[in-house]
């Protein structure tokens, strides 16, 4: 799954990330790796709270107290983010990797108006006046559809809508130009019409500027039309990684076929729709061997016997799972990330 190739703008290996919590550590993010090649998609997709924003954190030191990064690396262009200082990673966070944040009422700062808190970031990476920094600002609301975005420019948070504030912290993400967008459940709380707006648009940026993206959703019929890979998180790991189109026509984990077997279907006969059963485990007690094991339906003892590797099929697909896909894996399959 984590590859080293000079085309890779991210690469991401072993990381973990724990929070020192009165009742113990929070092992939020266990052994993650993974890689994106200049200008394609990753899509991170998992359940609330299986560790996918505070992966994205990680790749900004943001990860807040008393959370810490305890292994791994995360080299972006080739330059190791976990061993920079925190004046460095100012003059990385923004200008070459950008971040849209899940909630934007919360993220946006409601006593400031959204032309300031853009050219805030504008002005600190370049040296530019507040004119020029206005007129750059401005520029990025009308070409995120913001329409008279010389007002809109003084207006507040609270003026605009959930979809037009969305649209303003993409704004705020790309007004410096960084190689890599992270974005952060962009479509939360968003009706089906504007979440499909939200994407094109994104997907229109994308291209434009030849962009890199790790868009982090729970909604597998996000990631299915933008997404070039896709890696299915589970409690702190990542539990199957392939090509979006092989994961969709031939998904190897049983946690990732739970997921499909839950997604409404479109004609044919009506029927209840499939559950995984059980809960996720606490982060505080994660079980030996399969993190799954116990909400699995074709487990088996040896399941619980060690933490399981991922193990490599065709065309690059993994699969943490010793009966991926039906069949008992041998260890002549073990993938290499």
């Amino acid at each position: 799954m984590k590859t080293s190739d000079e085309n890779n703008i991210l690469e991401v290996g072993g990381l973990g990330v724990s929070f020192r919590m009165p009742e113990g550590d929070v092992n939020a993010v266990r052994g993650v790796s993974f890689s994106i090649a200049g200008g394609e998609t990753l899509g991170l997709v998992g359940e609330s709270g299986c560790g996918k924003s505070v992966t994205a954190f990680s790749l900004l030191g943001l990860v807040p107290p008393p959370g810490e990064i305890i292994s791994g690396s995360i080299r972006y262009r080739g330059r190791e983010i976990t061993s920079l200082v925190e004046d460095e990673l100012r003059s990385v966070r923004g200008r070459e990797i950008a971040m849209i944040f899940q909630e934007p009422m919360t993220s946006l700062n409601p006593v400031l108006s959204i032309g300031y808190q853009i050219i805030e970031g504008v002005r600190r990476h370049f040296d530019i006046g507040e004119k020029k920094a206005m007129d750059v600002a401005v520029e990025m609301l009308s070409s995120v559809g913001i329409p008279n975005p010389e007002k809109r420019y003084h207006s507040y948070p609270h003026e605009f809508s959930g979809g037009m504030r969305q649209r303003v912290m993409i704004a705020m993400a790309l007004s410096m130009s960084p190689s890599l967008l992270i974005a952060d459940e962009p479509t939360t709380a968003l009706d089906v019409t504007i979440q499909a707006q939200i994407l094109d648009l994104l997907l229109r940026i994308q291209k434009e500027r030849g962009m890199t993206m790790l868009l982090i959703t729970h909604d597998l019929g996000i990631v299915a039309n933008i997404a070039d890979h896709i890696a299915i998180m589970y409690a702190g790991e990542i539990v199957e990684y392939g090509r979006t189109a092989d994961i969709f026509r031939n998904p190897l984990h049983p946690y990732t076929r739970g997921l499909f077997d839950a997604v409404p279907k479109i004609g044919g006969k009506r029927k209840r729709l499939k559950t995984i059963p059980g809960t996720v485990p606490a982060l505080t007690g994660i079980p030996t061997g399969c993190v799954f094991h116990p909400r699995c339906p074709v487990g088996s003892a040896e399941c619980l016997e060690s933490p399981i590797e991922l193990f490599g099929f065709r065309r690059g697909q993994t699969a943490r799972c010793i009966k991926a896909g039906g069949r008992r894996v041998t260890s002549a399959k073990r993938a290499s990330g």
